[in-house]
């Protein structure tokens, strides 16, 4: 009744009961043999090691919280408020367009000043490299046409396999040996 005393608490903390019912059965078992009531039973029972499990994670970079004042923080300036600060609210219509019209012509001849410079780099003409005079050619490096032209009309006829004209002739000959007689069925 003890050791059951122990067994209900351990389950209800979701400790699985096996772990207490186990080595209970052990023991029993050898509490039955007699030779092995007196030594120590340690070395029969199973070693379970607890893990510690936790239930939840912890995150890994910890938030870092600002002071909670309990002032709100202060609200922009309205439009308003601006213009009745600057004066601007006091301007009549006609003046207010005026200089809206001068910041847009300020602004206008800005990028028209950055566009002319741009097309003006392009305009820029290009640093020209010193001219390389040629040497002259000697005369012992001048070139053998002749044998250029020959090299080149064995090149096309191996790449065509052109035949020379020896040996078309000596086809034209084995040709006319070898001609067959029509059959007598197709001449009609």
């Amino acid at each position: 009744m003890v050791q059951v005393q122990k067994v209900v608490p351990d389950t209800m903390k979701n400790t699985y009961p096996i772990y207490e019912i186990n080595p209970l059965m052990i023991k029993q078992e050898l509490a039955k043999d007699s030779g092995l009531r007196s030594p120590a039973w340690e070395r029969f029972l199973p070693e379970l090691k607890h893990k510690n499990v936790k239930k939840y994670k912890e995150p890994k970079e910890k938030k870092l919280f600002t002071k909670n004042t309990s002032f709100p923080p202060q609200q922009p300036e309205s439009q308003i408020n601006k213009e009745l600060a600057s004066g601007e609210y006091f301007l009549k219509a006609s003046h207010k367009k005026q200089q809206k019209m001068k910041a847009i012509k300020a602004k206008q001849a800005e990028s028209l000043s950055k566009r002319q410079e741009e097309r003006n780099k392009a305009l820029i003409s290009p640093k020209e490299k010193p001219v390389v005079k040629h040497k002259e050619v000697s005369i012992e490096t001048k070139i053998d046409v002749a044998a250029i032209k020959e090299k080149i009309k064995k090149a096309k006829n191996k790449k065509l396999r052109a035949l020379t004209a020896k040996e078309v002739k000596l086809k034209m000959e084995v040709g006319k040996k070898k001609k067959k007689p029509w059959p007598v069925w197709l001449s009609g």
